[in-house]
């Protein structure tokens, strides 16, 4: 059975990522936590055995340097998230896929085995989430669209998880752990290690 990740990914470049971020850390350390979610999410996507196909927004995909080398890339397309997401999945099924999990880029925390169980939890269930502490997703797995999943959101709301599983009042739904994304300074401190990499990074700079 066929299977296939989706990476939602912003090319990396200095003052257009993680904007709220931005605002207690500054654009260039914002950026340099930026391309460290980069580096470790394309780690653990180099060691998965589905196929990985890239969607970006932002400039050229030769800004995203040593990341993502190996897999094809493909700009998204939709006015917001939610018809860009759509778009994507609508891309895989029309390429074979049988089961298809989209992931973003903000997971410090993310594994391989994170990847595998959702995809194992989709042979006994037709969607999978990965809740985020925020009130979002920060993985969805499908493996037929879902096309009601994708309107009437607030994508960057506190309800959206709460609101997709309304809508699928008829459907079997697995959830998976709970994580935190790193969109703000309090998601950052949770995660000393990559916080300390940061602070030394910087401090050896200046120097």
């Amino acid at each position: 059975m066929s299977t296939l990740i989706l990476v939602f990914a912003k090319t990396p470049v200095l003052g257009t990522v993680k904007t709220r971020l931005a605002k207690s850390l500054g654009s260039e350390k914002t950026l340099w936590v930026y391309k460290a979610l980069l580096k470790q999410t394309d780690n653990v996507l180099q060691k998965a055995w589905s196929d990985v196909v890239v969607f970006y927004t932002g400039d050229s995909p030769s800004a995203f340097e040593t990341c993502f080398q190996n897999f094809q890339k493909r700009k998204q397309e939709g006015k917001d998230l939610g018809e860009r997401m759509e778009s994507a999945f609508n891309w895989g099924f029309s390429q074979g896929y049988a089961k298809i999990v989209l992931i973003g880029t903000d997971l410090w925390n993310l594994h391989l085995g994170l990847l595998e169980g959702a995809f194992s939890a989709l042979d006994a269930t037709e969607v999978v989430f990965g809740p985020a502490k925020d009130g979002g997703y920060y993985l969805l797995g499908l493996k037929e669209p879902h096309p009601e999943l994708f309107k009437n959101k607030i994508w960057s709301g506190p309800k959206v998880l709460k609101d997709s599983i309304l809508d699928l009042k008829t459907k079997s739904i697995a959830l998976l752990e709970e994580k935190s994304d790193i969109d703000l300074y309090k998601d950052l401190v949770l995660h000393l290690d990559l916080l300390t990499q940061l602070n030394e990074h910087f401090d050896e700079r200046e120097n």
